[in-house]
């Protein structure tokens, strides 16, 4: 029979093509992919169930990877429908399963039905899809572990004049170090990246460009960069800001006041250890970045030179109050009238 490889769209259970509605109501079992990405409405994975009739499997990180005979078998007699969020080919992950199926002995059919997914959604900005260059995905940094070789990428884009989609890091049934080096198979809440930690690090690392004898990386600023942060695409409450990095980065920002009023209650907390202070400040700057940015999934374009007169004053539609938006592509992308 079929594998059918269904993108879900962007945000709810309604965003299914007919066509992609059709193939899963029909497969004896549907899988639903969940770690590169998520739906974004409530209990998506109830609504799901109740609009196909069917039950759903959750396809871990590690089902599809290290079991796809489990998603493959049988598939030879019966349709078997693997669902993603957003297009299924997005993330080049799923090509594998594809390869998997197509080789097999018989081989498995495999068809692919399209959706909307965040790499269609960046026109909303104003910037021309056909202008983007090289996406990139940036990771969470830990203490110890803090890769930049997106840079690179970002660099190369900028060079050409390209704009840059940069996608913010999910992480979804992830283990503790702690946890995985002793066995314990505990998963950690959810957690998603978002535009001011996004940001943050992306400055670090271009300045870190600098300090590693690497300038040619170093091609970000806070004050002359452009940007635009698409939030929660597709759905209701879709958001778009821009402006500068540092203007975007200071919408969720503490005041003096407020940072000094934070410092003076944790001094005063004299039995919360540095680990508790830590969790404290990142609950905080989660606050932050939900008021200025909203809930996750978040992503953000960085604007390339090759920037056009219409995509600067569509996208300047979604400025940020009091931004530097125009005075920036005037004198730094020397984007002018035609």
């Amino acid at each position: 029979m079929v594998l059918y490889v269904v993108g879900l769209g962007l945000w709810d259970e309604k965003d299914i093509t007919l066509r992609g509605l059709e193939a899963v109501r029909g497969s004896v079992r549907v899988y639903l992919e969940a770690y590169t990405s998520i739906l974004m409405s409530k209990d998506y994975q109830r609504n799901l169930e109740e609009l196909y009739g069917k039950s759903i499997i959750l396809a871990h990180r590690e089902t599809v990877e290290l079991e796809s005979d489990a998603i493959l078998a049988n598939a030879q007699n019966d349709d078997v429908s693997f669902c993603v969020v957003g297009d299924p080919l997005s993330a080049t992950t799923h090509t594998d399963l594809i390869l998997r199926a197509r080789q097999s002995v018989p081989p498995i059919p495999v068809k692919i039905i399209h959706n909307a997914s965040i790499m269609t959604a960046i026109a909303s900005s104003g910037l021309q899809p056909y202008n983007f260059g090289q996406t990139i995905s940036v990771p969470f940094w830990t203490e110890t572990w803090k890769p930049d070789s997106w840079m690179a990428r970002i660099a190369e884009n900028m060079q050409i004049g390209n704009h840059t989609l940069v996608l913010s890091d999910i992480k979804v049934r992830e283990q503790s170090e702690h946890d995985m080096a002793r066995g314990i198979e505990r998963f950690q809440p959810p957690r998603y990246m978002m535009i001011p930690q996004l940001i943050t690090q992306l400055l670090a690392a271009s300045s870190h460009a600098t300090a590693t004898e690497q300038p040619q990386n170093a091609v970000l600023s806070a004050d002359s960069t452009l940007a635009v942060a698409l939030c929660r695409m597709g759905t209701d409450t879709e958001l778009i800001l821009a402006g500068t990095l540092g203007e975007l980065l200071a919408l969720a920002s503490p005041s003096i006041e407020e940072l000094q009023a934070e410092e003076e209650q944790d001094d005063a907390d004299e039995m919360a250890s540095e680990q508790e202070l830590e969790k404290r400040r990142a609950e905080r700057a989660q606050i932050r970045a939900i008021k200025a940015f909203g809930p996750p999934l978040h992503s953000l374009v960085l604007v390339g030179k090759r920037l056009h007169h219409l995509e600067r004053d569509y996208a300047a539609m979604h400025k940020v109050p009091g931004s530097k938006w125009d005075e920036v592509a005037r004198q730094v992308y020397e984007c002018k009238e035609e």
